[in-house]
């Protein structure tokens, strides 16, 4: 029977020999052969610095991501219907307008004031909404491009349909749609100017600092699209749109632009909420 050896500690590498099923001469000859051959009558000993650490994970860490992963996609879910509200309406309003011709004052202000505010300024205030399925994959530069263009458009649509009106009528004003939309249309252009003195924030730093310039445009342009929409469903009040359709539409019309208006809301609020904590915290 072989003898019994006791462990050898290598000098050379951190390892312990706990005895191999060879002879003792054997063993005495393995001694002097490689390292290599000698590697499969070895345990390697892991030094303290190179132990590996296992860190523990609570279940509210992947709890935490599955209701995060459940958010976004109920968001995309939202913002899918409220891009068909906003094309149903645009689509429908544009083709009561159009069908008989863009000849009457009120057939060119329904149609600029609808495609003004219900469509292009609804989708130029979504625009950096983290859940608009229409432009997350873009990057931040291409998204505030996007976002100009489409406020811009919206708000000379928007501004110059109000105007038409507030000329034909004398601007003498005594309905409700009436009063809103000539506050929609001052509210329109303050936003537009604010929007010019929010793209050179960086230039006029020393009269406001860009956080403050920025959050009190998204405050104006806010209150300014809740107005313009508020105003739209009070248009379908009016005897132009009632004379046109029949009363289960025009109640379908103002759930879908009051629906609109709350989806649309949701993403500048957030963005809008944001920008307040990080005033809250510079003073």
């Amino acid at each position: 029977m072989a003898e019994h050896l006791q462990p050898v500690n290598s000098t050379s590498r951190n390892v312990v020999d706990y005895g191999s099923t060879e002879t003792a001469a054997a063993a005495g000859t393995t001694r002097t052969t490689s390292t290599n051959s000698r590697v499969p009558s070895f345990v390697l000993l892991e030094s303290s610095s190179h132990r590996l650490r296992y860190t523990k994970m609570s279940h509210n860490t992947f709890n935490n991501s599955d209701s995060s992963e459940h958010l976004h996609r109920f968001e995309y879910f939202l913002n899918v219907l409220n891009q068909m509200c906003i094309g149903f309406i645009t689509i429908y309003i544009s083709y009561l307008t159009l069908r008989t011709g863009l000849v009457l004052t009120t057939t060119v202000h329904a149609w600029l004031v609808t495609i003004g505010f219900s469509f292009f300024m609804a989708e130029g205030v979504m625009v950096h909404y983290g859940g608009n399925v229409l432009t997350n994959s873009y990057k931040r530069n291409t998204k505030t491009t996007i976002h100009w263009i489409l406020l811009t458009l919206g708000g000379t649509c928007g501004a110059g349909g109000a105007l038409l009106k507030m000329i034909e009528k004398g601007f003498m004003l005594q309905s409700t749609h009436g009063k809103l939309g000539m506050t929609a249309f001052i509210l329109c252009l303050l936003s537009m100017l604010s929007g010019v003195s929010a793209l050179f924030s960086t230039r006029v730093k020393k009269l406001i600092t860009p956080l403050l310039n920025k959050t009190f445009h998204n405050f104006l342009g806010f209150v300014c699209f809740v107005i313009a929409l508020v105003t739209q469903y009070y248009g379908y009040q009016t005897g132009y749109f009632k004379s046109r359709t029949e009363t289960d539409f025009q109640i379908l019309m103002k759930c879908l632009t009051l629906l609109s208006l709350v989806l649309t809301s949701y993403g500048p609020i957030k963005a809008l909420y944001q920008k307040c904590k990080s005033i809250s915290r510079q003073f």
